[in-house]
């Protein structure tokens, strides 16, 4: 019975580790069937650019710098093509962003092709004489597909709802603070008014009409003294006055 036993464990173990071994092949197989893949995708890609590019350099012959700058957007489509398999292998999100990735690569596939048949192609009429005098304006057909799927990313469109709440938050923190202005300036407003009536009451009292008349005649008396260089009598009341008048007109009975 222990022999059994052992052989028994001995067979679940390699059935184990042959499933083990199965599922590593299978996992390498798939990753050299993407590498396949992805390999002859940007082959053709690389292929076409190269045909692009010997067409853009007939015309540039003879310009150092132009045939430099049609190279740059030749390859734009092998640079297009690698962005779109990587975007669609780990960063594109399902959605809108996915779809417009299928179309864009769609339309990159069929813009390599018109650029390959457009070089072997010697004919100067009909649809490839068209294609022929739109081809160089393809590096502008990636630029427009590649733009429409990157600003299809959902992280964009988030971080732009981010943006545009912040933006409102300032805004209302700016109306916030304009309101609290205006509430202070009219708080200060009807503070000045209130002191300016109370003010106007006062100087109108009685009180203070004598204390001003006072004040006006001390002026008036220092502004006569200053004017004449002569120190003024002492002021002597209207009574005393006529009675010392009274006194030197007709005697003291």
């Amino acid at each position: 019975m222990k022999i059994v036993l052992r052989d028994h464990r001995l067979d679940l173990k390699g059935h184990t580790m042959k499933i083990r071994d199965d599922g590593a092949n299978k996992k390498a197989a798939r990753g050299f069937a993407k590498f396949l893949a992805i390999f002859i995708i940007m082959s053709v890609a690389i292929f076409g650019d190269t045909m692009y590019y010997i067409q853009m350099q007939k015309i540039f012959a003879g310009n150092g710098l132009l045939q430099i700058l049609s190279l740059v957007g030749a390859f734009t489509s092998v640079i297009a093509v690698g962005y779109l398999l990587l975007g669609k292998t780990a960063v594109f999100e399902p959605g809108g962003q996915m779809i417009m990735s299928w179309v864009a690569f769609s339309i990159e596939m069929a813009v390599i092709a018109l650029n390959i048949m457009v070089v072997f192609n010697h004919d100067t009429s009909g649809p490839m004489a068209a294609w022929a005098t739109i081809s160089p304006a393809t590096p502008v057909v990636h630029m427009l597909l590649i733009g429409l799927v990157y600003f299809m990313d959902p992280e964009l469109k988030e971080a732009h709802k981010d943006k545009e709440m912040a933006s409102k938050q300032r805004q209302s923190d700016r109306e916030y603070e304009e309101m609290m202005q205006d509430a202070r300036l009219t708080v200060k407003r009807k503070h000045l008014e209130y002191t300016v009536k109370n003010l106007d009451a006062a100087i109108n009292s009685p009180e203070s009409q004598a204390k001003l008349a006072q004040h006006a005649t001390t002026m008036h008396d220092g502004l006569l003294t200053e004017l004449s260089g002569r120190s003024l009598p002492t002021t002597v009341e209207s009574d005393d006055i006529y009675n010392s008048r009274s006194e030197g007109r007709f005697g003291r009975r």
